[in-house]
């Protein structure tokens, strides 16, 4: 596995959204990724990374995963709307990830949001090498919105969510990397752009006990933890 598929792995790990703020990082939604400067300098490998060898027949096999269908709300000018956009983005990610069908959230998202951007990205290029993803569904468990104008035509969207574990299957000859289970809250900043909503940045909410910290948005000012009450997902 050559560098570039070695940084896919630490990205891709990062937008599944399993890695807390400090870990990883979500500085990998921007491409700071730690130890970037370090693996610059080093040569070039089959495996730099040393993952065990595998056999193609003993991987998971890549699942069957639908394309899920729009709910009405996307193109509702309303925070039903909003808070829809979002949780269909977060439904839809698996199939993404596992299939490299972009349009599920090419749809949803602005051209000009980085992180959204980088999250494409990785899923073409995982698509691209043969990879994909198994399992790691997300339940989105509520949503809150609050917004600017009324109708309202931009504003932010919490959603609280969990993830069911997953495995990443990036080359057929390495050994497959599991993603723990994982709680958490994403915070959306979103858009009305005449016809549907579109999410122009997204970043993880800190650890209520941490404090206020850098979420790694696409301006890596994150977001505002805490818009708008708990409220269904429309």
């Amino acid at each position: 596995m050559n560098r570039p598929v070695q940084r896919l792995i630490i990205a891709v790990l990062a937008l599944i959204l399993v890695v807390s703020v400090g870990a990883v990082g979500i500085s990998s939604l921007t491409g700071n990724n730690p130890g970037d400067d370090q693996r610059s300098d080093e040569p070039t490998a089959a495996n730099p990374d040393d993952r065990p060898t595998a056999d193609p027949a003993d991987q998971p096999q890549k699942p069957e995963v639908p394309r899920p269908e729009e709910p009405a709300g996307l193109t509702e000018q309303t925070s039903d709307g909003a808070q829809a956009t979002l949780t269909y983005l977060l439904e839809s990610y698996t199939y993404m990830m596992t299939t490299g069908d972009t349009s599920v959230w090419e749809d949803s998202v602005d051209p000009n949001c980085q992180v959204c951007t980088t999250f494409l990205s990785n899923a073409q290029i995982l698509n691209e090498q043969g990879g994909y993803l198994v399992d790691g569904e997300f339940d989105v468990r509520s949503t809150g919105f609050s917004g600017t104008g009324e109708p309202p035509a931009t504003g932010q969207v919490v959603a609280d969510f969990s993830q069911e574990a997953s495995v990443i299957v990036d080359d057929p000859n390495l050994q497959a990397s599991p993603v723990d289970a994982v709680t958490g809250q994403l915070i959306a900043q979103v858009a009305w752009d005449g016809s549907r909503w579109r999410v122009t940045d997204m970043s993880i909410a800190p650890p209520a006990s941490s404090g206020a910290s850098d979420a790694g948005g696409a301006s890596d000012a994150g977001g505002a933890v805490g818009a708008g009450g708990a409220g269904g997902a429309g």
